[in-house]
Order: C-alpha cells, then sequence, then structure tokens
C-alpha cells in the first residue's frame, strides 16, 4: 500500500534521526527510496492469529535489495497512520 505524504515524511524524518550514513549490505551503494507500507502477521506460539504488523519498505536504487522497518518501533507512528486510502483500517 502507498504511504501517504505524512506517512513518508514522519518516516523520513526518523530515519535521519537513527541512521547518519547507510550503505547497502550487498551493493555497498548509498542511494535509497522509501518503498509501500506492506503488512505482514507475527507468528506467536499463544496466538497464531496475532494482529498484523505493518512495516515501511527502504529499497536500495542500485540492487533493490529491501530494508523493513517495523512501524510499532517509529516514534510518532501509530494505528492511524496505518489506514488506507479507503479509510479501512488494516
Amino acid at each position: 500500500m502507498k504511504l501517504t505524504s505524512e506517512q513518508q515524511k514522519l518516516f523520513e524524518n526518523w530515519l535521519r534521526q537513527k541512521i547518519e550514513h547507510s550503505s547497502c549490505t550487498l551493493c555497498q551503494a548509498n542511494r535509497w527510496k522509501i518503498g509501500e507500507l506492506v503488512t505482514g502477521h507475527v507468528s506467536d506460539a499463544v496466538d497464531d492469529l496475532a494482529p498484523a504488523t505493518y512495516m515501511v519498505q527502504l529499497v536500495c536504487k542500485n540492487c533493490a535489495h529491501v530494508l523493513l522497518f517495523d512501524t510499532r518501533f517509529i516514534q510518532g507512528w501509530n494505528e492511524q497512520q496505518d489506514v488506507s486510502q479507503s479509510g479501512v483500517v488494516m
């Protein structure tokens, strides 16, 4: 799902605070693009129906290697930002 401009700006600011210089671990390039908001499920030994988690992609522009950042740990991110364009909370 495409990030809103607000989500993208929040992620960019958070990323700048956390990471000064980041080269791709595969090709060593330092050219990145923010990808999409993706969802997945975290398996829990007690509850296999754990709630979905949301991650933001960071894609290397040179080799297309993808890094995923868990939105639960991004300061300022909340459930209200995990809303699709139709307005449905995922």
